[in-house]
C-alpha cells in the first residue's frame, strides 16, 4: 500500500496496531504513529486509543498520555485505556481522580463496567475502602451488580479489607456464581480467620456442581492451616489430584508445609517437601525453619538451613558448602545471614529449654 502511494485508512491502521500489541512491538507502533500523523488521522479516537494501549503495554506511559492529551474527543474507552496505563505505571491515586472527574461530568462521559473493574483493583492496591464503597455504589446505581466479574472483584476487595459481612452480602446477592466467585469467598473467609466457614463454602460449592480450580484449593488449604485442621487438610490435598486431576503447585505445597509445621509434624512436612513434584523455593524452606524454631527442633532446623544455603547459592550461580565462610561478594549474603540468625534463635531456644 505504501509502495503504491496509497493512504491507509483508520481501520487498516487499527488492525496493524492490534497486531503489534500482540507481540508488544514498540518500533512497529512508532512507525504506525508516524503514518497516522502523515496521513492526517489525528482525529480518529478509536485509532488513537489503540495506539495508547500499545504504548502502555510497551512501558511507554508518557507517550500514551501524550497521545491521550492530543485527542480531540475522549470517550469512555479512551479513559479506560488511560486508567489501565496509570495502573501499569503505579499511578493509582490518579485513577481515583479520574473516577471523580467522570462522575462529575467534567470529562463528558461516565464510568462503565470496565472502568469500575479497574477502579476496584486500584482501591485494593491503595487500601482505599471508602473509595471502594463509592465505586460499589455506582455499580449498583448503574445496574452493573449483575456482572459476575465485578461482583467477584467486590468480594475480593472487601475480603482484603477484612469486611466479610459486605463480601458475603455481595456473594449472596449473585445470581451466577462461577469458580472464581467461590474461590474468592473461600479465600476471603480463610484469610480472615473463618476457616471452618471456608470449608463449609467449599463443600457447598461441590454440591452446586462447580468444579474447583487450583486457586480454590489454595484458599481451602490455607483455611485448614489457619484452623489447624491437619486431617481435613490432608484429605483435601489428596482429593485435589486424585478426584479433580489438579497437580499441586508451589502454593499448595506451601499451605501443607505450614499446616504440618504449625501442628508440630515437622518430619512429615520435611518428607512432603522432599517428595514435591516442583522444586521447593526459599519460602517453603523458611516456613519449615520457622516451625522448627517454634517447636525447638534444632537437628531438623540445621538440615533445613543446609537446603536454604544450597538453594541460595544455586540462585546466585555459585556453590557454597554448608559450614564454609560466606564470600563478601556474594549477592545473597544478607539473606543468608538472616537464615543463620534463624538457626541461632532456634539453638538458643533449645539451650534455654534444657537449662530450665
Amino acid at each position: 500500500m505504501r509502495e503504491k502511494g496509497l493512504r491507509a485508512d483508520p481501520v487498516s491502521l487499527s488492525f496493524v496496531i492490534k497486531c503489534y500489541i500482540r507481540v508488544c512491538s514498540l518500533i512497529g507502533g512508532e512507525q504506525v504513529h508516524a503514518r497516522i500523523l502523515s496521513d492526517g488521522h489525528q482525529s480518529d479516537s478509536l485509532l488513537l486509543t489503540n495506539l495508547m494501549d500499545l504504548y502502555s503495554l510497551c512501558d511507554k506511559g508518557s507517550e500514551a498520555c501524550k497521545v491521550f492529551d492530543e485527542m480531540p474527543q475522549r470517550d469512555t474507552i479512551a479513559w479506560n485505556v488511560l486508567i489501565s496505563c496509570y495502573m501499569r505505571n503505579r499511578r493509582t491515586r490518579d485513577v481515583l481522580i479520574i473516577f471523580d472527574g467522570m462522575l462529575s461530568g467534567e470529562f463528558g462521559c461516565e464510568p462503565d463496567d470496565v472502568t469500575c473493574l479497574r477502579l476496584l483493583q486500584a482501591c485494593s492496591n491503595l487500601g482505599a475502602l471508602e473509595f471502594g464503597e463509592k465505586v460499589h455504589g455506582h455499580i449498583v446505581e448503574r445496574g452493573y451488580d449483575n456482572a459476575t466479574n465485578l461482583c467477584n472483584s467486590l468480594i475480593a476487595m472487601y475480603s482484603q479489607f477484612g469486611n466479610m459481612d459486605k463480601a458475603f452480602d455481595v456473594f449472596k446477592g449473585m445470581h451466577n456464581k462461577n469458580v472464581v466467585t467461590w474461590s474468592a469467598i473461600i479465600s476471603g473467609l480463610a484469610m480472615n480467620g473463618y476457616g471452618r466457614e471456608a470449608i463449609g463454602a467449599f463443600e457447598e460449592m461441590l454440591k452446586m456442581g462447580v468444579l474447583p480450580d487450583d486457586l480454590t484449593f489454595t484458599g481451602i488449604l490455607s483455611a485448614c492451616s489457619n484452623c489447624g485442621l491437619v486431617d481435613k487438610g490432608m484429605v483435601i490435598f489428596a482429593r485435589m489430584s486424585k478426584e479433580f486431576g489438579i497437580v499441586p503447585n508451589i502454593h499448595h505445597y506451601g499451605c501443607m508445609v505450614d499446616l504440618l509445621g504449625r501442628a508440630g509434624q515437622l518430619h512429615q512436612a520435611y518428607q512432603l517437601i522432599m517428595s514435591m513434584r516442583v522444586k521447593p523455593d526459599s519460602t517453603i524452606w523458611r516456613t519449615l525453619l520457622g516451625a522448627c524454631r517454634i517447636h525447638r527442633n534444632v537437628i531438623l532446623g540445621e538440615r533445613v538451613v543446609e537446603h536454604l544455603i544450597e538453594l541460595k547459592a544455586q540462585e546466585a550461580g555459585i556453590m557454597v558448602a554448608w559450614g564454609s565462610s560466606i564470600s563478601e561478594n556474594y549477592t545473597g549474603e544478607t539473606e543468608l545471614l538472616d537464615i543463620m540468625q534463624e538457626l541461632t534463635k532456634l539453638t538458643r531456644a533449645r539451650d534455654k529449654q534444657y537449662s530450665i
